[in-house]
């Protein structure tokens, strides 16, 4: 298996061999599905339920609504998907990789995941609720927009390229979770982020969003 780095994170990568893909029309009915591609299609509500996925690739699918209930992916590339409203309920999600994804209403919950990394994806009012990974998660040259980390688990995971606006921390495990090159001073719940890693330069950034939480009164010049 290929390893990818992210700074101190080190990812295995999906192996997918795109010559040996089979095409199919649905991922849902059958017990799991291998060496497959699913691509160009838009749908108004994909169901996949109780299902592994391995060795694949979702390829620029758009789809209206998305449930995702007990799945496994195991080596897989989502790739120019355009996922709105999008529930993943207990899923594991193994040697996967979000790429040049728009992931707009998400809900991840319960999920257990290895490997992990969206790259280049725009992730709007979306939640991560009670991810527990077992390897770094890997956010690169993403767009965060309304998004809440809640109750999870992410330690020696890995940011670097990406732009928050509104992201709040509620809770959960950070702990060596790399930070330097990511600007914190708009983050909310920044007293969440214990044991993350930054550069002496980004104190002030925390510090302002810390700052920010507080509900502070300013006296005027005159009352000094």
């Amino acid at each position: 298996m290929e390893i990818e780095e992210y700074g101190r994170a080190k990812i295995l990568k999906p192996s997918v061999a795109d010559d040996e893909l089979t095409a199919v029309d649905e991922l849902d009915g059958a017990g799991s599905f291998t060496n497959f591609e699913y691509a160009d299609r838009s749908v108004r509500h994909l169901v996949v339920a109780d299902t592994t996925l391995s060795g694949g690739r979702l390829r620029q699918i758009e789809a209206e609504r998305v449930t995702f209930s007990q799945v496994t992916l195991q080596s897989i590339v989502l790739d120019r998907c355009v996922l709105k409203s999008s529930d993943w309920m207990d899923c594991t999600l193994s040697r996967v990789v979000f790429r040049d994804c728009k992931l707009l209403g998400a809900n991840f919950v319960d999920n257990k995941w290895s490997n992990v990394v969206f790259e280049n994806c725009r992730i709007e009012y979306a939640t991560f609720d009670s991810i527990r990974a077992n390897t770094p998660v890997v956010f690169v040259d993403d767009r965060f927009k309304e998004v809440t980390f809640r109750r999870s688990e992410l330690p020696g995971g890995h940011m670097s390229g990406c732009t928050l606006d509104a992201v709040e921390f509620d809770a959960g495990t950070y702990t060596d979770f790399d930070f330097r090159t990511t600007d914190l001073s708009t983050v909310r719940g920044a007293g969440n982020l214990n044991g993350i890693l930054i550069d002496l330069s980004q104190r002030q950034e925390l510090a302002e969003a810390l700052v920010s939480e507080l509900d502070l009164q300013y006296a005027e010049e005159s009352d000094r």
